[in-house]
């Protein structure tokens, strides 16, 4: 399965792949949007991570989950809209650098796919 790279809505202009990201822009954390429309299931979790290795990610964020429980279904159904953060701190580590930025799924059976990258570049 292959998952877009996550979407920052603090800079709704960004290209698909990288940004330059100020961090004198943000006022607070980084948000992490996940984009609808990918058919993710609705009992799995989902978290932002930083760095190269998606497999031993150099962070790793809060989990969110991507569905809920609808008791007039009696069924999970998906969220929408999911949004993450990543701290202003945990950025201002990577000043003057390149770093890739990803969200990752998490389930019971230790699947855990990962979006596609999406490089930020750190400015003051």
């Amino acid at each position: 399965m292959t998952f877009a790279a996550a979407h920052l809505p603090q800079f709704p202009d960004h290209a698909s792949d990288s940004i330059i990201l100020r961090l004198s822009a943000l006022d607070d954390d980084l948000i992490v949007r996940v984009p609808d429309g990918q058919n993710t299931p609705p009992n799995w979790d989902v978290y932002p991570i930083l760095g190269e290795d998606p497999e031993e990610p150099e962070w790793q964020g809060l989990s969110e989950p991507t569905g809920v429980w609808d008791d007039a279904l009696d069924d999970m159904v998906g969220l929408t809209g999911i949004e993450l953060s990543i701290p202003r701190f945990e950025l201002e580590k990577y000043l003057n650098s390149t770093v890739e930025l990803r969200y990752k799924f998490a389930d019971e059976s230790s699947l855990e796919p990962c979006s596609e990258p999406l490089r930020l570049y750190v400015e003051a």
